[in-house]
């Protein structure tokens, strides 16, 4: 019978050498690496049907032609409930949020990307609608879908699985370190026949919790941030690289400020030569 985690927690911390310590992380690992419930993504569809009467007409037929728009899903809950099964569900939902580049489920990306069915319901219950029109408004969503999702690419992290397992197994290890046993925050509590329950979920929410917060520095040092408690850090506006946010004037790295700044110098440059242009000819004239 596999143990609680609990009981992992107490035999690692009660260890008498650090051998024993790491037999009982790396058996900890394996327990996680090897357990059912692995990272799964699916492609999923935003999905409605348009009544029989109203596909023969002009506008359901363009509703018809985007009633199934697919988008790319994961599988991020677990029904099981022991801990190996919930700490690996947030383990692989770390993955999937920070580095699959596949995956976007933003809810402004997704909100365009139901467009097509919300006017569909409001043709539905009575708003007027032009077959040109409404292309041209779908169209414009899916278009502009496309430009956010590839923004929040630009946002992921690159890291491959085998080495988000290296990263996350040093994450593992210092949340053990750092661990406290649960005696510590008992005050003298009665033990009841659901203690080891309760004790498990403590663990469980103090993995995951530590889990999100190693890696949020993991992200500030990907970007080579300094950390600290008053610090404030946004996304370039062009490459989404995460920045330090100095003052509200900040909307930019350091190289694609450069770059729109350039940008900006070379348009005033050749604006003030068309000005120049002009005037000689108004002269010559």
């Amino acid at each position: 019978m596999e143990q609680y985690l609990y009981e992992i927690m107490e035999d690692y911390k009660n260890a008498e050498s650090d051998t024993e310590k790491e037999n009982i992380f790396k058996e900890f690992c394996t327990s996680l690496w090897s357990c059912e419930n692995k990272r799964r993504t699916c492609t999923k569809t935003i999905r409605f049907y348009i009544r029989k009467d109203l596909q023969i007409t002009e506008t359901g037929q363009v509703f018809n032609t985007w009633s199934e728009i697919e988008y790319k899903g994961y599988k991020s809950m677990s029904k099981e409930t022991d801990w190996c099964s919930l700490i690996r569900q947030k383990i692989n939902n770390l993955y999937t949020r920070h580095f699959d580049k596949e995956v976007i489920l933003n809810r402004d990306y997704m909100d365009l990307l139901h467009t097509p069915k919300r006017l569909y319901h409001q043709w539905i219950d009575g708003m007027e609608m032009d077959a040109d029109e409404l292309t041209a408004m779908i169209d414009d969503a899916i278009n502009e879908a496309e430009i956010l999702k590839a923004s929040y690419q630009k946002a992921k992290m690159q890291l491959s699985w085998a080495d988000y397992k290296m990263l996350t197994e040093k994450f593992l290890d210092r949340i053990f370190q750092s661990c406290k046993l649960i005696d510590t925050f008992e005050n003298g509590a009665p033990e009841t026949i659901y203690s080891f329950i309760n004790e498990d979920n403590f663990y469980i929410r103090y993995f995951c919790k530590s889990l999100e917060y190693h890696m949020k520095n993991y992200t500030k040092e990907y970007y080579g941030l300094k950390r600290g408690r008053n610090r404030q850090y946004v996304r370039c506006r062009l490459c989404q690289k995460l920045i330090e946010k100095t003052n509200n004037r900040i909307i930019y790295c350091k190289d694609c400020s450069t770059k729109v700044h350039n940008a900006a110098a070379k348009e005033r440059m050749r604006r003030h030569r068309q000005k120049c242009y002009h005037l000689e000819n108004r002269q010559e004239a």
